[in-house]
């Protein structure tokens, strides 16, 4: 995925012309930002290895909260009293449409082994948003992310070298599809979020990004008629509603 992402990314540069000036700035943010964000999916894919899912998914999606707090605290960025409402109620709605609550239920008493794994994801993406806030501020934004997607590529290589992991047995075509076309989407989410963190309202933005989620729960119900929990339909309205209400105060 991140070989397929920064292969694309280049190739994206080279045809708008637009090939971004590096330096020794940018290139230890970028190296810095894709080790952070490297380790906290490793970890997140740790905790839903160990699972439960149920918990360790809103856990992890609580990332968007934790950006929020480093920006406010230590970028100065100002939050309206409205704003701030906003934001709690789609906090609110992303921890309800991230889980089934009659799944929590259930597992109350049971020990929870992928619970650590997730709060050091979650803490980790937050830890992300919020560096990359900062360093956009400083640096272009296109440098950061050409030199995180190849530095994240790398980190990988060297990981799986140091695991001894081999090569992956399934190389299909259509497995091959796949991971070249997540690279693709996984690399144009980064940008966007690059470039509205980078406008100076990473608390709003990064409050929006929380919501991811959601698209695979609407996408499973639309495509595979899957049927949610029902807090996770009230949660996908209360998240709406947040964000209708984040956009009413700009």
């Amino acid at each position: 995925m991140q070989a397929s992402g920064a292969l694309l990314f280049v190739a994206a540069l080279v045809l708008l012309g637009r090939w971004p000036q590096l330096d020794g700035g940018v290139i230890a943010w970028g190296a810095g930002l894709a080790v952070i964000g490297a380790g906290a999916l490793l970890f997140l894919y740790r905790g839903l290895a160990l699972g439960p899912i149920a918990v360790v998914s809103p856990i992890s999606a609580g990332y968007s909260a934790i950006t929020v707090i480093l920006v406010v605290i230590f970028l100065g960025e100002r939050v309206s009293a409205g704003e701030a409402l906003a934001i709690l109620v789609t906090f609110g709605g992303i921890a309800l449409a991230s889980t089934d609550l009659r799944q929590v239920v259930q597992l109350r008493g049971r020990p929870l082994p992928g619970v650590p794994s997730a709060l050091v994801a979650m803490v980790g993406f937050g830890a992300w948003g919020a560096l990359m806030s900062a360093a956009s501020r400083q640096h272009d934004e296109l440098a950061l992310i050409l030199v995180g997607r190849a530095a994240g590529f790398l980190f990988m290589i060297l990981l799986a070298a140091a695991m001894r992991s081999g090569i992956p047995h399934d190389r299909r075509p259509g497995t091959l599809a796949m991971v070249v076309m997540i690279g693709a989407v996984d690399t144009l989410a980064n940008v966007l979020f690059v470039f509205g963190v980078a406008s100076g309202e990473a608390a709003i933005v990064a409050t929006a990004s929380g919501m991811y989620p959601v698209v695979p729960a609407v996408l499973a119900i639309v495509f595979l008629r899957e049927r949610l929990a029902p807090n996770q339909y009230a949660g996908v309205i209360v998240l709406v509603a947040g964000l209708v209400g984040l956009g009413l105060q700009r």
